[in-house]
């Protein structure tokens, strides 16, 4: 046995090596080929964190070109053959130099722009072509949007390795490789490739507003050591990110305990080894406060920031003397805080294992997403957000935190739930009650209302997302919110909530649906689900959340003293505008009023709510529908769920865990609690090989976790709502 140990831990050591690339290069704005050459001078460059995008750190609103360039050698173990070179996601288009040499690139900007932005790069460098100090020069071109090197793998791999980090198998696999840590006011992301917190911000969501940009204010903090982890994990299915080296434990996290803007990395080992222990740590945007902290088995290292919203300097001196002066560890009393939350959540009784730790993480999850009371700006603390970082959606949509409130009723953590509610019925919105765009009609709500259009700031105040064709303008979020108010309701019996907000609920929430429902009987034309932007078309997803929460709401509307009979009616109306006008001669729902029969939103996932949402409730419909849409929308793997729409669109034809987790729940409703947990067992078992975390989509082609990650509403949220679903079914 001890022979076969030692050949085993040989063959890890010969055939599977890696190495990190450093986490901090050289960045600049300027042009020119001269910087492709070894011996440039780049010294006067300024530097940014990779992975991240240019205008989360030095270049707000830069979209065109800009250079990266970084030195690194090759460690022993990788110097006997070729090496594979990961760079990451490149937004868009990228060319790579090594040594002064082209080495790769991807994506085109001329004669025709083709961006990249969703290939992760490897680049395979010939032994031959190494040095023993090397030279990497990358030139991006960014179109819009976020730019740069953003994110995916990056590191120097041997042919073993690199199997191994690029997932090359068969799902369920391991296949995401970061874990974030937030107490709902700053987060921090660890990447278990490079061993190393890539960033840690001053808040959790993405941008203050239009203008500005949430800059992380460390990067690349890690113990000085040569180990490499044994395992990494969240500890106990909790916010407490926990990395086993050899000889000592890592813990990180922001702590929930204290509700402070202070990111805690405590080292647990012998007293010799904390001794010796430094840690490596970069400064970002403001003023990088360090401090440290003693206690029996336990040395702790603190970070925090001063810039111009925050002076920080005594708050992080009282977290270093408290912790030296408790009796009880912070680490422990953290991982404690949160298995409170999750003990007080309803997790349903007879889940599998495995389905309750990913459970259990999703309660985290929901938690660690919603911005908290001490958060500096007044009307953002209870928003939560679609994703947490490093997810690109790290921000407040309405649709997504709707799910989310629902999940939270569910779950029996109503404060939160409140507070997610609380948010939005409170937030600065009504800025488009009335919009001219450039067909020179209004496409303003038409009514004062209270629900975003789509999404919030930071601060709280209401984002509509412009494009070159204007903002969006979505209705779908009224319905959405009213159901999760008698989702909240139903679960908690808080019917006071009802009576308290009556008002608003009425007259700017419900009310302004009505306003919206067309001669046809569908809500007007508006942008959609999916952000399609003005002038819009009329969406089966939006007229069925609209006719639900009408539906949901009318009883506790009554029991309120308010006549609920123009919300019952206007429900009927959208019912039947959905099946006159939606439903098409297989007898399935459309995606959207006029779509002809080979247009992509023809069949679009997003009509499967009509059936979760309770909108229709039509057994021969669904029926037909399911029918209808299976060999379109299907994945061709049979364990595997459904793509959102049939598209050229890298986005939209993924797999989407949202509707995956949507699907399921129509067919509980329908009496099909078979092919639910099919769907359920699919996404757990994904799940279990991913740190319990959900992600936006998988892969079509090898079920890789794709897109934001880990998603909120539309990952932990819809997941907990279809496994009670699934289990209160039985």
């Amino acid at each position: 046995m001890r022979t076969l140990v030692l050949l085993l831990v040989f063959i890890t050591v010969t055939h599977a090596q890696n190495a990190p690339l450093p986490a901090v290069w050289r960045f600049t704005l300027s042009d020119s080929v001269r910087f492709i050459s070894p011996s440039y001078n780049d010294k006067h460059w300024s530097t940014v964190a990779v992975p991240g995008s240019w205008e989360t750190q030095t270049a707000p609103d830069h979209d065109g070109t800009a250079w990266y360039r970084t030195e690194f050698t090759v460690p022993p173990a990788l110097q006997r053959g070729d090496v594979v070179l990961a760079l990451g996601l490149i937004d868009d288009v990228d060319s790579t130099w090594l040594n002064g040499e082209p080495l790769g690139g991807m994506g085109t900007v001329s004669p025709v722009f083709e961006p990249a932005w969703n290939k992760q790069r490897v680049y395979r460098i010939p032994a031959k072509r190494l040095r023993k100090r090397n030279t990497l020069a990358v030139r991006v071109y960014d179109g819009g949007g976020p730019g740069g090197i953003v994110g995916g793998v990056l590191g120097l791999y041997n042919d073993a390795s690199y199997k191994e980090a690029f997932f090359i198998g068969p799902a369920p696999k391991r296949s995401y490789t970061k874990l974030t840590t937030t107490n709902g006011l700053i987060a921090a992301v660890y990447d278990d490739v490079s061993d190393r917190i890539v960033s840690v911000s001053p808040h959790i969501f993405q941008a203050y507003d239009s203008a500005r940009f949430v800059r992380p204010f460390a990067y690349g903090i890690r113990p000085e050591v040569t180990e490499r982890p044994r395992s990494v994990r969240y500890d106990s299915n909790t916010h407490v990110i926990a990395v086993r080296y050899p000889r000592f434990t890592m813990r990180y996290f922001a702590p929930f305990t204290t509700g402070e803007k202070v990111f805690v990395a405590a080292a647990e080992g012998p007293e010799k080894v904390l001794r010796a222990l430094t840690m490596e740590a970069h400064e970002g945007t403001g003023t990088l406060l360090r401090a440290e902290a003693k206690r029996p088995g336990e040395r702790y290292f603190l970070f925090s920031f001063n810039d111009p919203l925050h002076r920080n300097d005594e708050v992080i001196a009282r977290a270093a003397e408290r912790i030296a002066e408790s009796p009880s560890s912070l680490s422990r009393s953290e991982i404690a805080w949160m298995r409170r939350v999750i003990a007080q959540a309803r997790i349903p009784s007879g889940v599998s294992a495995e389905e309750r730790n990913t459970a259990e993480q999703s309660v985290s999850v929901l938690t660690m997403a919603q911005v908290g009371p001490n958060e500096v700006f007044p009307h953002a603390p209870g928003q939560i957000l679609a994703s947490l970082p490093p997810g690109v959606w790290n921000i407040a949509w309405v649709r997504d935190g709707c799910y989310a409130v629902t999940a939270l009723a569910r779950m029996g953590l109503f404060d939160a739930a409140k507070r997610g509610l609380t948010f939005m019925l409170s937030a600065p919105s009504n800025h488009y009650q009335e919009f001219m765009h450039t067909d020179g009609r209004d496409h303003g709500v038409g009514a004062d209302y209270q629900i975003s259009v789509c999404r919030y700031f930071g601060s709280g105040k209401e984002e509509s997302d412009f494009n070159e064709n204007g903002p969006n303008i979505e209705i779908d979020g009224f319905g959405l919110f009213l159901s999760s108010v008698a989702a909240y309701v139903r679960e908690s019996g808080d019917t006071a909530f009802v009576r308290e907000h009556r008002e608003i609920l009425t007259k700017r929430i419900a009310d302004p649906i009505l306003r919206s429902i067309a001669p046809n009987g569908l809500i007007r034309r508006e942008s959609g689900p999916w952000e399609r932007h003005l002038p819009g078309e009329q969406y089966s997803y939006t007229a069925a959340a609209c006719a639900a929460g009408l539906l949901d709401i009318a009883p506790l509307l009554r029991a309120a003293g308010v006549e609920a009979g123009p919300y019952l009616a206007g429900a009927a109306t959208l019912q039947n505008g959905i099946r006159t006008v939606l439903v098409d001669a297989t007898g399935a729902v459309m995606g959207r009023a006029g779509a002809p029969a080979d247009h992509k939103e023809y069949r679009d996932g997003g009509s499967y709510e009509v059936f979760a949402s309770g909108a229709i409730v039509d057994t021969a419909l669904f029926r037909s529908h399911m029918a209808a849409f299976e060999p379109v929308l299907r994945v061709p793997d049979p364990q595997r769920g459904y793509i959102r729409i049939k598209s050229p669109d890298w986005y939209e034809c993924q797999e989407w865990i949202f509707l995956d987790m949507r699907i399921a729940t129509a067919h509980v409703r329908y009496g099909e609690p078979a092919k639910a947990k099919h769907l359920l067992d699919w996404v757990t078992a994904q799940a279990r090989f991913n740190y319990h975390l959900i992600p936006e989509m998988y892969g079509y082609e090898q079920a890789t976790y794709e897109g934001a990650i880990p998603m909120v509403g539309f990952g932990a949220g819809a997941y907990l709502i279809a496994l009670t679903d699934l289990y209160r079914s039985r």
